[in-house]
C-alpha cells in the first residue's frame, strides 16, 4: 500500500510533491515580499502624514507671528501714536497715546504695548513698570531703528523671569523721518497652544516641538518639564553667553545643563541650514522613551525649527499583524495542499486531465459557462473543483471589472457634477467680489453649501456687512466735514467783505485828511501873508476882516472834518473787534476739524487696507485745519496792530480838534484886533505871527494824523490779505469735503 506513495514509482506523487513545494515556496516568498512592500508603504504613508502635519503646524505658527507683526505695524501708523512721539513732552499727547496703546492691547491681545523713542528708551507703556527702560541693545529694537519690522528671540526681560517675544515697528513723522518705535510683547502661551493641537494627530503618542537654532526647546506642550532644555549638550561658549544674558531667567544655567542626548536633532538642523533639503526625516528615541519617526522643517520668518514626532509602533503594528495573518494563511494553505496531494495519489490522471484540457480550451475560447462538475474527491477532483472555482472567479472578476468600470463612470459623473457645482460657486463668489470692488455693498451671498466654500461665503458676507457699516460712518463723517467746511467758507467770506469795507473806509478817510491838510496849509499861507502885510493893515482892514471870516469858516470846516475822521476811526475799531470774533469762530472750527480728522484717521487705521484712502483724506483735512488755525492767529495779530494804530489815531485826532479850537479862538482875536487896527498895528502884527505859528502847528498835527491813517490803511490791507488767505483755505476745505463726499458715495450701501 505504501509503495504507491513512493516518489520513485509514482509520477503523481512526484508531481504532487513538486507542486506542494513550489506553491509553498511561492506563498512564503509572496508573503515576505508583501510584508516588505507593506512596510515601505506604511513608512512612506506615515512620513507623508507627519510631514503634512508639520506643514499645518508651521502655517499656524507663521500666521500667528504675522498677525503680531501686522498689529505693531498698524499701531505705528495711528495718527495719535505719531502725535505722541512727535510731542513727547506734551502731557496731553502722552495721555492720548496712552489711551490708544491700551485700545491696541485689548484689540490685538498683546501682553504689553510700549512706545519707545528713536534711542530705544521706553516712553509710555500699558505696563506701568516699563517706562524709562533702556532697550537700545535689543536686536528687535535695532532692527526697527534700521526701518524694518523686528522680532526678538524667546527671552526674558530685565528683572523678570517670564519669557516673552517682542515685535517692533518703526514710526515715521510727517516728514518721513523716524520719530519712535512701537514694541508689542506677547507670552509664549499662545504658541504652546498652537503646538499642542498636534498632540495625537498622527496616532497615539504623537506630538510636536519647536526648537531654536541651538536645539533648545521653545515649546513642548506634551512634556512641559522639558521646556527650555537643549536637545543635545551646547557648546560651552554658547551656553555661557546665554547664562550671562539670563536668556531664560535666573534658572538659565540649570535649564541648559539638563540637556537630552539627541544629536540627530542638531545634525538635522545643520543639514537644513546648508539647504540640503527643505525637510529632514530621522529616527530616534522620543521624550516618552519609545522609538519614533520624526520630521523637522524650518519656519520661514524666524530661525525656529518645527519637529513632529510619532512612535514607530503606530505604523509598524498594522504591518506586523498583516504579516502574521499572511503566514497563518500560508500554513493553512500548505496543510490543505498536502492533504489534497495524498488524496490525489489514489486516482488516475489521464482522463480527468483530458477533460480538464478540453474544458480549459472551451473556456479559453470565451465560453465561461463551461464547468467540469467532477464528483471526484482525489487530487484530480480537487484540481477540477479548483478549475471550476477558477472559472467562477474569472467570471466573477470579469463581472466585477464591468461593475467597477460602471462605478468608475458613475464616480466620474459625480466628480464632474461636483466640479461644475464648485465652478458655479466660485464664479458666483467672483462676481460678488467684483461687485463689492466696484462699490456695491447692498448685496449679499446666498449660502447653500456646508463645506469650506460655504464658510468662505459667510466670511464674505461678514466682510461686506463690516464694509457697509464703515461706509455709513464714512458718509456721516463726510457730511459733517462738508457742513463744517461750508460754515467756515461763509464765515471767511463775511470776514473778507468786512475787511474790504474797512479798507474802503480808511481810503475815504485818507482822502478827507488830504483835503483838511490842504486847507490847513492854505490857512498857514494866509497867516504868513497877514504877518508880512501887517504894516499895511490899515489900508486893507476890510480885506483882513473878510480873510478872518473865511479863516473862521475854514476852521469850522476843519473841526467838522476832524470829528468825521474820529468817527470813522472808531467805526474801524468796532469792525476790528467784529473781525476778532470771527477769527475766534474760525479757530474753534479748525480745532473741531482737527479732532474730527484724528478720529477719522484712527477709524481708517482700524479698517486696514480698506481705510487707507480715507486716512489720507483725514490727514489732508487735518492739515487744512492747521492752516486755518495759523491764518486766524496771523489775522488776530494784525487786528491787534490795527487796534493800537486806531487808538493812536484817535489821540492824534483829538489833539487836532483841540488845535483847531485854539486856531478858531486866535482868528476871532485877530478879527477884534483888525477892528482896532488903526491904533494897534504893532500889536496886531504880533497876533498875526502867533496865528501863523498856530496854523503851522495844525498842519503838523494833520501830518501826524495822515501818518497814522497810512499805518491804519497798511494794517487794513494786511488784514484783507490774511482774510483772503483764510477764505481760500476755507474754499479748499469745502472742495476737499465735497471730494470726500463724492468718494464715499461711490459705495452703494442699500
Amino acid at each position: 500500500m505504501l509503495s504507491i506513495f513512493s516518489p520513485a514509482r509514482s509520477l503523481s506523487i512526484r508531481l504532487g510533491l513538486f507542486t506542494i513545494a513550489t506553491a509553498l515556496m511561492a506563498m512564503i516568498a509572496l508573503t515576505l515580499l508583501t510584508n516588505r512592500v507593506a512596510t515601505e508603504n506604511a513608512i512612506a504613508t506615515a512620513q507623508h502624514q507627519i510631514d503634512a502635519q508639520t506643514l499645518n503646524g508651521i502655517e499656524r505658527i507663521e500666521m500667528y507671528l504675522q498677525d503680531r507683526r501686522s498689529g505693531v505695524a498698524l499701531t505705528a501708523q495711528l495718527p495719535l501714536v505719531r502725535l505722541m512721539l512727535a510731542n513727547q513732552d506734551d502731557p496731553e499727547a502722552r495721555e492720548r497715546g496712552q489711551s490708544v496703546i491700551s485700545a491696541v492691547q485689548s484689540t490685538f491681545n498683546y501682553d504689553t504695548i510700549s512706545l519707545l523713542n528713536v534711542a530705544g528708551q521706553t516712553l509710555i507703556s500699558t505696563n506701568p513698570t516699563l517706562p524709562g527702560q533702556d532697550r537700545s541693545q535689543r536686536p528687535e529694537v535695532i532692527s526697527a531703528q534700521r526701518g524694518a519690522l523686528g522680532m526678538s528671540d524667546a527671552t526674558t526681560n530685565p528683572n523678570d523671569d517670564q519669557v516673552y517675544l517682542h515685535f517692533t515697528a518703526p514710526v515715521y513723522g510727517s516728514n518721513n523721518q523716524m520719530i519712535g518705535i512701537v514694541d508689542g510683547r506677547v507670552r509664549l502661551d499662545e504658541i504652546h497652544r498652537l503646538v499642542a493641537l498636534d498632540a495625537n494627530r498622527s496616532g497615539v503618542g504623537s506630538y510636536s516641538v519647536i526648537v531654536d537654532a541651538h536645539g533648545i526647546r521653545l515649546s513642548v506642550p506634551n512634556f512641559p518639564h522639558l521646556l527650555f532644555h537643549p536637545s543635545a549638550p551646547l557648546a560651552p561658549t554658547v551656553a555661557q553667553k546665554m547664562i550671562d544674558a539670563r536668556r531664560f531667567g535666573d534658572n538659565t544655567a540649570t535649564l541648559l545643563q539638563q540637556a537630552s542626548s539627541m544629536p540627530e536633532v542638531l545634525e538635522s538642523i545643520d543639514l537644513l541650514n546648508r539647504h540640503v533639503d527643505e525637510r529632514r526625516f530621522f529616527t530616534g528615541t522620543l521624550n516618552s522613551g519609545e522609538e519614533g519617526e520624526s520630521v523637522i522643517r524650518k519656519l520661514r520668518s524666524v530661525d525656529w525649527y518645527y519637529i513632529h514626532r510619532v512612535p514607530i509602533e503606530q505604523f509598524y503594528s498594522v504591518v506586523r499583524s498583516q504579516t502574521s495573518y499572511a503566514l497563518l494563511i500560508t500554513a493553512i494553505a500548505a496543510s490543505l495542499a498536502i492533504a489534497v496531494t495524498l488524496w490525489f495519489v489514489n486516482n488516475s490522471l489521464r482522463r480527468p486531465l483530458l477533460q480538464l484540457i478540453e474544458t480549459a480550451s472551451v473556456i479559453a475560447g470565451g465560453d465561461l459557462s463551461k464547468r467540469l462538475h467532477m464528483q471526484r474527491r482525489d487530487e484530480i477532483g480537487i484540481l477540477a473543483h479548483t478549475f471550476d472555482a477558477m472559472a467562477d472567479a474569472l467570471e466573477a472578476r470579469i463581472n466585477e471589472s464591468q461593475a467597477a468600470q460602471a462605478e468608475a463612470q458613475r464616480l466620474q459623473r459625480i466628480e464632474a457634477e461636483g466640479r461644475a457645482s464648485l465652478e458655479r460657486s466660485v464664479a458666483e463668489y467672483l462676481a460678488f467680489v467684483q461687485r463689492v470692488a466696484n462699490g456695491d455693498l447692498s448685496q449679499s451671498l446666498h449660502i447653500d453649501r456646508g463645506d469650506a466654500l460655504g464658510q468662505l461665503g459667510e466670511g464674505l458676507n461678514h466682510m461686506v456687512e463690516s464694509l457697509r457699516a464703515m461706509g455709513r460712518r464714512s458718509q456721516e463723517a463726510a457730511s459733517a466735514i462738508a457742513a463744517a467746511a461750508a460754515q467756515i467758507l461763509a464765515t471767511t467770506t463775511q470776514q473778507a467783505s468786512a475787511a474790504n469795507e474797512q479798507s474802503t473806509a480808511v481810503a475815504q478817510t485818507m482822502a478827507a485828511l488830504d483835503e483838511v491838510r490842504a486847507i490847513a496849509r492854505q490857512t498857514a499861507d494866509q497867516a504868513d501873508h497877514i504877518a508880512r502885510d501887517a504894516q499895511a493893515a490899515l489900508t486893507v482892514a476890510q480885506q483882513g476882516i473878510a480873510v478872518v471870516e473865511e479863516t473862521v469858516q475854514s476852521m469850522t470846516d476843519i473841526r467838522r472834518r476832524v470829528e468825521g475822521i474820529a468817527q470813522t476811526i472808531l467805526s474801524l475799531a468796532d469792525q476790528a473787534q467784529a473781525i476778532s470774533a470771527i477769527t475766534g469762530v474760525v479757530s474753534e472750527l479748525a480745532d473741531q476739524s482737527n479732532l474730527l480728522a484724528l478720529n477719522a484717521a484712527i477709524e481708517a487705521a482700524r479698517a486696514g487696507e480698506h481705510g487707507r484712502s480715507f486716512s489720507i483724506v483725514a490727514q489732508q483735512v487735518r492739515d487744512l485745519a492747521e492752516r486755518s488755525k495759523q491764518a486766524t492767529v496771523q489775522v488776530r495779530s494784525i487786528l491787534e496792530d490795527i487796534q493800537k494804530s486806531t487808538n493812536t489815531a484817535v489821540v492824534v485826532t483829538e489833539e487836532g480838534a483841540k488845535r483847531v479850537d485854539s486856531g478858531s479862538q486866535l482868528v476871532s482875536q485877530a478879527g477884534d484886533v483888525i477892528h482896532r487896527i488903526a491904533g494897534e498895528v504893532e500889536t496886531g502884527a504880533q497876533v498875526n505871527v502867533q496865528m501863523a505859528a498856530s496854523a503851522r502847528q495844525s498842519t503838523a498835527g494833520l501830518d501826524q494824523i495822515g501818518q497814522a491813517l497810512t499805518s491804519i490803511q497798511k494794517a487794513a490791507s494786511e488784514t484783507l490779505a490774511s482774510t483772503r488767505q483764510a477764505e481760500r483755505a476755507a474754499q479748499d476745505l469745502n472742495t476737499l469735503a465735497q471730494s470726500l463726499q463724492q468718494m464715499v458715495t461711490v459705495y452703494r450701501l442699500a
